[in-house]
């Protein structure tokens, strides 16, 4: 009876340490290199600002540092179907939800736009009028973004998604604008 009190103790013993051991073990690794967990590109807020003039390596994306040098840019990228069809993507995930579907007709403004009662009027960017801006005019707003409501999208999109994106709109606006003709 004694042997078996006994082995019943170191039972114990052994299991309260094994709990202990992994309880302990548990609370030291959580959180587990929550440190890296959505970390997005964002120059200059998050991590140190490039030295000027410099290009990091594999890279040969230079952005404008303000909005009057962005509207002088011209357009280096083809507005061949992969890149129309990339920029529509891109407009449909991020442009979408404010100014709708473009290439509608008529317009169909976007759900903030909808669901604000008029508040947040959204600009129809998919209309002819708007083959008056330049290019680099486009590319300008959506990296340093609009007048008033439109948040700057340049930390999260490469200089080729923002090029993809105003080949998209050229695309929209210049159909718009042969249906205008043909009515």
């Amino acid at each position: 009876m004694v042997k078996r009190s006994r082995l019943n103790g170191q039972v114990i013993l052994f299991m309260t340490a094994a709990f202990l051991f992994l309880a302990v073990t548990k609370v030291q690794a959580l959180p587990f290199n929550s440190d890296m967990v959505d970390v997005q590109k964002r120059t200059g807020l998050i991590m140190r600002a490039l030295p000027k003039g410099s290009v990091p390596v594999g890279f040969e994306e230079v952005f404008p540092e303000t909005k009057a040098e962005a509207t002088k840019l011209t357009n280096p990228i083809p507005a061949e179907p992969k890149s129309v069809e990339a920029g529509s993507r891109l407009f449909r995930v991020n442009c979408y939800p404010c100014h709708g579907d473009i290439s509608k007709n008529p317009y169909q403004p976007g759900p903030v736009s909808v669901n604000s009662n008029g508040a947040i009027p959204a600009m129809n960017v998919g209309a002819a009028n708007y083959l008056e801006r330049t290019d680099g005019y486009i590319f300008a707003t959506i990296h340093f973004g609009g007048l008033v409501i439109m948040p700057p999208l340049g930390w999260k999109l490469s200089d080729q998604e923002h090029w993809d994106i105003v080949n998209y709109l050229r695309s929209v606006q210049n159909a718009n604008l042969a249906k205008q003709k043909a009515q």
